[in-house]
């Protein structure tokens, strides 16, 4: 199995400074074990934070076991975002975390991880990881859910990208959204969902799950449901 080590260059974000950590293929008990064995796991991380005066955080992405999880998280970092399926180059989920050098990273960070947090009881329904985190049930929307369901709405935001906003939008929403729901709370798969709603397809099928979504933040709040889709818009 591969993963993605922390053999640091810099490159600075277009939306703020970050170090970015390159990608390259060892295997895992090698990995670890270099760094592992010497005692201090953390020194790698260390040297890069000298070197990246004026940037707001480390990111790291690499394919989730719990031995490697482990490793980063002992050097402080924070898990912000894991994929809705297994990749198959490694039949690992991918996984990405972050490591705070600034107030700001710092904040993103802890942002990140909420959010992460916040839709785990929904990704978790996909997902074969057995992760604990705790769980935020406050069913209403937050700007980051309205900017989610903007672009799941009004633009191209897959489906997938969008499950923690879409299910609290459905426990918020009166509106029936049924095509929404049998898939989303009924866990219906898309082929049902499809005959179901006498759909011609999983394209028919995404557009009716994009009008059900518009029309719940529509019922919402019209001018805030406006703002936001104005702005998915402009991103096209």
């Amino acid at each position: 199995m591969a993963i993605w080590s922390l053999n640091l260059w810099r490159h600075i974000a277009a939306n703020g400074g970050h170090l970015r950590c390159v990608p390259v293929a060892l295997p895992v008990s090698l990995y670890c074990r270099s760094y592992v064995s010497k005692g201090s796991p953390s020194r790698l991380v260390e040297q890069q934070k000298r070197v990246s005066k004026g940037l707001d955080f480390l990111s790291v992405s690499f394919g989730y076991t719990e031995p490697l999880w482990r490793f980063w998280q002992s050097c402080g970092f924070t898990l912000v975002r894991i994929g809705n399926k297994p990749e198959a180059s490694s039949g690992c989920y991918s996984a990405m975390a972050l490591l705070a050098i600034s107030e700001q990273g710092e904040a993103l960070c802890h942002a990140a991880h909420k959010h992460l947090a916040r839709d785990w009881r929904w990704l978790r329904q996909r997902s074969d990881l057995l992760l604990e985190f705790d769980d935020d049930a406050d069913p209403l929307l937050n700007e980051e859910d309205w900017r989610e369901l903007a672009g799941f709405a009004f633009a191209h935001r897959p489906l997938e990208a969008s499950l923690g906003a879409l299910q609290r939008l459905l426990l918020t929403s009166p509106l029936p959204c049924a095509a929404l729901r049998a898939h989303l709370q009924q866990q219906q798969t898309m082929a049902q969902c499809a005959a179901q709603y006498g759909l011609s397809g999983q394209k028919a099928l995404l557009r009716v799950w994009r009008q059900e979504a518009g029309q719940a933040l529509q019922q919402l709040n019209a001018q805030h449901c406006r703002y936001w889709q104005e702005w998915a818009q402009s991103l096209q």
